[in-house]
């Protein structure tokens, strides 16, 4: 089998020509390199003297965009450059980049397999059945799970064709917390998280908060913390602004999860001549009227280096998630010494301490209290920020999230240096908030 991908850009028409915008999905796939799997056990040396591990690491992701594919694409390409044999199984989701491709290191394998978000019994059979094969294939040590439809159909088919090997399982965000669905639906997915917590593996929470709602509620056998984090070396850190604005943003998608129409409703209420609202990655188009989308600057779809620039340009970054995993967003923002103002959800409130890096808000007029608090006392916001920086970088580097991971693979010869490329932002997926 090969992997597809999509090789196209489109102009950015708000800030930079020169940014490569990842162009929605089009009917023109290209095969990207052949998937062969070395039939030896032996530790082999490459022309270039690197040892290769005799280990064999998957990882498996239905969900190919955003977040998701921020910690695949930061994992897989560190355990590639230390010399692990990585194969990356995933679909294709409307919002999962032309260019994925180019975000990997050149020795990961990517192999296509149509997996499907939605529940269908004859799809998610079929799909089973292909990653049984491609696992038989490549006899994988460790499979590692991301998001909720790879960790069951993932659990299954490693259950059939590599039962020895360590299977993790990363939610990215508890589908059965979603506000987006039924009760009914909440319900059935907590149930196939329960059922597949019994076929086995081990469920790694990405922040405190999700730890403790999958104890309480799915009673998993096995379950761990490892935080999401960030390459903090490729992070701008906030840039003093000379022309008298404040600027308070936010980063990531039109969604009803990010609640970007909360974000509008902030600048609608804060609208100042000298304060600046910026939605980087929003699109003017997604702003439900023509009066509130004047108080609100889009910087549309823009590159991942584009977008850590015009972040280390804001004052105050905001967070208006109705439910999160753990935000690398907001991680990143953390990292450039913005002190940020979020719902009170899962992985927000894990990673911004409250009064210290930044502020936890229950409903959109507490969080315009707050932002009005930091918009108008600046040492306030520097003495945050300074805060907020230090604590990131001590805690959400990610060569400690390297070292915990390969620990769980078992992958303990893998060096925590290793080098890895950049990839595309976005946040992740989980809970609770009044709005």
């Amino acid at each position: 089998m090969l992997a597809i991908f999509v090789n196209s850009k489109i102009r950015n028409p708000y800030f930079d020509e020169s940014d490569g915008v990842d162009a929605r999905l089009a009917g023109n796939f290209t095969i990207r390199r052949p998937i062969t799997f070395p039939a030896s056990d032996e530790n082999t040396i490459e022309p270039t003297g690197r040892k290769m591990t005799t280990k064999k690491l998957v990882h498996i992701a239905e969900a190919f965009g955003g977040g998701v594919l921020s910690m695949v694409t930061l994992l897989a390409n560190h355990a590639a450059a230390a010399g692990v044999d990585v194969t990356v199984l995933h679909s294709i989701r409307p919002e999962t980049p032309t260019d994925f491709s180019t975000l990997f290191h050149s020795d990961v394998k990517l192999i296509y397999v149509d997996m499907a978000r939605e529940v269908s019994l004859r799809q998610d059979l079929l799909s089973v059945r292909a990653l049984v094969r491609i696992l038989r294939d490549c006899k994988p040590a460790a499979i590692h799970l991301h998001s909720s439809k790879a960790g069951v159909l993932g659990r299954l088919a490693s259950r059939i064709a590599a039962p020895h090997a360590t299977v993790l399982y990363s939610p990215h965000g508890l589908s059965f917390l979603r506000f987006d669905i039924s009760r009914i639906r909440q319900f059935a997915y907590l149930n196939f998280e329960r059922i597949a917590a019994h076929i086995g593996g081990t469920i790694v929470a990405c922040s405190g908060s999700e730890l403790g709602e999958i104890k309480e509620k799915v009673h998993a056998k096995s379950a761990v913390l490892v935080e999401n984090g960030v390459d903090v070396a490729e992070i701008l850190p906030r840039r003093t602004r000379d022309d008298g604005k404040t600027v308070i943003g936010m980063s990531g998608r039109a969604s009803f999860q990010k609640n970007h129409h909360a974000f509008v409703e902030l600048a609608t209420k804060l609208q100042r001549a000298d304060v600046d609202f910026l939605w980087i990655g929003g699109d003017v188009n997604e702003i439900p009227e023509s009066r509130q989308s004047k108080t609100v600057i889009c910087s549309g779809w823009v590159t991942r280096a584009h977008a850590l620039a015009l972040t280390s340009e804001l004052d105050i970054y905001v967070q208006t998630s109705r439910w999160e995993g753990m935000p690398v967003a907001l991680i990143e923002a953390q990292v450039a010494g913005i002190p940020a103002v979020v719902t009170n959800v899962v992985g927000n409130r894990d990673v911004v301490i409250h009064g210290v890096t930044g502020y936890i808000a229950s409903s959109v007029d507490e969080m315009a209290a707050y932002l009005a608090k930091l918009r108008d006392d600046r040492q306030l916001r520097e003495r945050m920020g300074a805060a907020a920086r230090t604590r990131a970088i001590q805690r959400f580097s990610m060569n400690t999230v390297f070292r915990q991971w390969h620990t769980l693979y078992g992958l303990d010869t893998v060096g925590s240096q290793a080098g890895t490329r950049g990839f595309e932002p976005v946040a992740l997926d989980h809970v609770k908030a009044r709005f």
